[in-house]
């Protein structure tokens, strides 16, 4: 009996020595029309309790299942440690389009976007799934990311795409832009000009001293820090691309404290939200847009509120042009049902709106319909809420650009949104600038706006920018911080202002017009290599190729095409150089002189980093 007693002990405790402290789940996927595969850690009390949960998912680097990642360097045994004593649960999602591709996500370059699936369809599902099969907080605030290199990408682009559903971040080594959507139509997403979408999620970004991706990821953190992201932490670390080293959980539990942090004292949103989306419909915070864009870029909606909202389109971040779009923007439930609004449109550069009359559905929801983008809206009605956006800027001369090393003007106008509420008030504006390259007057100003009317215009602001281009790829324009004023309620906006930089001309410029000066003709011509009427060109420094600024009437800005390349470093193939092809207008009279901004870029390995040199073009029309 002893003997019998002291055997099951040892089975016993040799069955448990062997219970891994995670288990390994699956549940069918209608996004990926099969069975998909995690990783689930619970709180070791998990099953003596009834509480609810917090969930932390990860996401793995590349070549990384829910079940390993190389580099990352994880102790999975471990984490049930940090799981057990900040009291959360663990998630760790599979990435893997095809058993057969070790590349996750469907990102990367043009040769990576290979399946019609998208992440960002499989993560609303997999979220569902957990929440209904555990005992989860199910609310947005307490549901976090961490992600690891491509992984790292992947949170700072779900998040993005959610923040009505995650709270908080960690972005650790990720990538800093990569290419996301469908085959036949994907956009590149640069995570340093899309903090818009996260300025309503915490975010940490974890760097490494020694990572091949250093010196990207500081150009996040600038842009991270010109834009204004008041919810943002950097952390800096020693050693190379991964979480840990070998034995260790303390990198994986600074995220973790992080975001576990974030769900003791949630973040209240904003009063407005902005979003930039690169798929032709999709839904936020209640609204839901349906477009008809079938070409690479973004929609935006800007500064969404009850009292409106704007509507435009970039072929590319920051500051591409139109595409050019039909779109419905359905709002979220928020209004009278039934009830009659007046909406008023403003086109971009005019100020007399168009007035229509729209009648919320028997949800609260208005339907307004846009024939083209570049629109911002005013919704209305007595018991609407008000508030004040920039409606628009314009610089001395109609110039596109505010001239380094000297005096500029700038004219702001104000629109209100909603009804009457602050009519006949007085306007108090503020702008300001965090660059301390840049010198502002006549910054304060009391406004006196016409009765009855919604647009009230800024007296001229002065800038005197001393401001030298940016030598890697960090934010080169100048952003305006406008604070408005009225009736003891304060609303915050803000305008990215390019700069035309004070920079020696180059002088080994070479047209490709449809000859090849480097490898391949990349431009469109008779291929004499002049400037001529029609043509679309690409412009080199020696055997550099250019990105080029210019506001000449004779360049079509809306033809622009951008060329991108990878530079590779063997196995690291991150960060895009992008170089311009312009059209010259067919009216262009011959003899007529084009000046450009234009800067090209080099990298050095290992670690990647990009340099970026800055001149100007002339170019003479034959």
């Amino acid at each position: 009996m002893i003997r019998l007693v002291f055997i099951l002990l040892f089975i016993s405790t040799y069955c448990f020595a062997q219970t891994k402290p995670y288990q390994d789940l699956n549940h069918e996927s209608n996004t990926f029309g099969k069975t998909k595969t995690f990783r689930l850690y619970l709180p070791e009390n998990y099953h003596l309790s009834t509480v609810r949960y917090p969930v932390i998912y990860f996401f793995h680097g590349w070549g990384g299942r829910h079940f390993k990642d190389d580099s990352a360097k994880l102790e999975y045994e471990k984490l049930q440690d940090l799981v057990n004593k900040y009291q959360f649960i663990l998630v760790m999602w599979d990435g893997n389009l095809d058993e057969s591709e070790p590349r996750p996500y469907n990102i990367g370059n043009h040769e990576d976007v290979k399946f019609r699936i998208q992440m960002k369809d499989y993560f609303p599902e997999l979220i569902s799934h957990i929440d209904s099969t555990y005992r989860t907080l199910t609310e947005r605030d307490y549901r976090g990311i961490i992600g690891f290199s491509m992984g790292g990408f992947m949170s700072s682009f779900i998040a993005g795409k959610y923040p009505d559903k995650v709270s908080a971040i960690v972005n650790m080594v990720g990538s800093p832009e990569f290419f996301v959507g469908y085959p036949d139509n994907h956009t590149l997403y640069p995570v340093r000009y899309t903090f818009d979408n996260l300025k309503d999620v915490s975010v940490r970004l974890h760097n490494m001293d020694n990572c091949p991706l250093y010196y990207m990821n500081l150009e996040v953190k600038k842009a991270a820090e010109w834009e204004g992201l008041t919810q943002f932490d950097y952390w800096l670390g020693n050693g190379d691309h991964k979480v840990d080293d070998p034995d260790e959980t303390k990198v994986f539990e600074s995220a973790v404290q992080f975001i576990c942090k974030r769900f003791k004292t949630p973040i209240k949103p904003n009063r407005s939200w902005s979003h930039y989306d690169l798929y032709s419909d999709f839904d936020l915070w209640g609204y839901s847009v349906t477009s008809d864009k079938s070409e690479p870029g973004f929609l935006y909606l800007r500064n969404v509120s009850p009292s409106g909202f704007g509507f435009y389109t970039h072929k590319w971040l920051p500051d591409g042009p139109s595409i050019g779009c039909k779109a419905t923007v359905s709002t979220a439930p928020i209004y009278k049902k039934g009830g009659v609004y007046q909406i008023a449109f403003y086109k971009q550069n005019e100020e007399k709106p168009v007035l229509k009359q729209e009648k919320a559905d028997k949800e609260g929801r208005l339907h307004i319909e846009f024939p083209e983008d570049g629109y911002e809206v005013s919704i209305s009605d007595k018991a609407q809420t008000n508030d004040f956006v920039v409606l628009q800027y314009r610089l001395e001369h109609n110039s596109k650009f505010i001239q380094a090393n000297k005096e500029n003007k700038i004219d702001i106008t104000l629109l209100k949104r909603g009804f009457s509420k602050y009519s006949d008030k007085k306007i108090y504006v503020t702008a300001s600038c965090a660059d301390s390259a840049i010198s502002l007057s006549n910054t304060t100003q009391e406004i006196f706006p016409l009765k009855g009317e919604k647009i009230s215009k800024v007296q001229a602001i002065g800038i005197l920018c001393h401001k030298s281009p940016p030598q890697d790829a960090s934010p080169p324009w100048v952003k305006l911080d406008i604070e408005i004023l009225c009736d003891n309620e304060v609303f915050y906006d803000a305008i990215t202002v390019p700069v035309f930089y004070d920079v020696p001309y180059f002088s080994h410029i070479r047209i490709d017009d449809g000859v090849s000066v480097r490898d391949k003709a990349i431009g469109s011509g008779n291929g004499n290599g002049l400037a001529e009427p029609s043509e679309c060109l690409m412009l080199y420094e020696n055997y550099q190729r250019l990105r080029l600024y210019t506001d000449d009437p004779y360049v079509e800005n809306n033809s622009e095409i951008l060329y991108d390349e990878m530079i590779s470093s063997g196995i690291w193939p991150d960060g895009y150089t992008l170089s311009s092809v312009i059209k010259i207008a067919d009216n262009c009279p011959s003899g007529h002189t084009i000046e450009f901004l234009a800067h090209y870029e080099t990298k050095t390995f290992m670690p990647i980093h990009r340099k970026v040199v800055w001149g100007k073009v002339r170019i003479v029309v034959k």
